[in-house]
């Protein structure tokens, strides 16, 4: 949804891409990229909608839509959002679909979300015995919690903040499977500004935070269409 910077810019539409570099020790580097495109339909609704091409073969979709349920002039809200996430991978025939549904609380200088998420996985190609390989992952939790440097409501030049979660723009973890990360944004002009994040993320075993397998890295650019 759009942060505090993009509203107060008063835009009904924003378009942010960036470039993506990951890396897993066990896997190796992969790189992609992403574009998304947010929309304030109303000061109390606005719905996001994001594509990402990742080089280890993964092609991904995002939808979410947020309300705000109670708000105040000064720019805290807590909101409810939707999110809905596709990912297919073609080399493993396989795709993923997943649903959640979060409670998000806005502040000037953090963001605190928590909600649950079901996840259906599904094999495209039918095995030799006729059936399909398909798992149920129902009421995983998800969570988020993002502090930033600078009070957000008053739309600084710039801005940087830490996060810790179980989830980003296109990817949605187990509960025991973190992200940690440092983001942060630069004001070029009035409608364009850039973006970055770079963090890293665990392997889990039996669904058990083991070790930090890798990190990633997102640079790109935000304007106001």
């Amino acid at each position: 949804m759009l942060s505090a910077q993009e509203e107060e810019q008063s835009s009904a539409l924003t378009l942010r891409g960036y470039g993506l570099y990951d890396f897993h020790y066990a896997t190796g580097a992969t790189g992609g990229a992403a574009v998304m495109l947010d929309w304030q339909t109303a000061p109390a609704f606005g719905l996001s909608l994001g594509v990402e091409y990742s080089s280890m073969n993964r092609i991904s979709a995002n939808l979410q839509g947020e309300a705000v349920l109670v708000g105040s002039p000064k720019g805290k809200c807590l909101a409810l959002r939707n999110r809905y996430l596709w990912r297919h991978y073609p080399s493993l025939d396989l795709q993923e679909f997943t649903g959640a549904l979060e409670l998000v609380g806005h502040l000037r200088h953090c963001d605190l979300n928590l909600g649950l998420c079901n996840r259906y996985m599904a094999a495209l190609v039918q095995r030799t015995d006729g059936g399909r390989g398909t798992v149920l992952e129902p009421m995983n939790v998800m969570f988020a919690l993002e502090g930033w440097w600078k009070d957000r409501t008053a739309a600084p030049a710039w801005n940087v903040g830490l996060r810790w979660s179980s989830y980003n723009d296109f990817v949605i973890e187990r509960v025991a499977n973190w992200f940690f990360s440092l983001k942060g944004f630069y004001t070029l002009s009035d409608r364009v500004w850039l973006t970055g994040e770079v963090g890293i993320h665990p392997v889990g075993s039996l669904n058990l935070t083991a070790s930090y397998d890798g990190w990633f890295c997102h640079l790109g650019l935000a304007t106001i269409l």
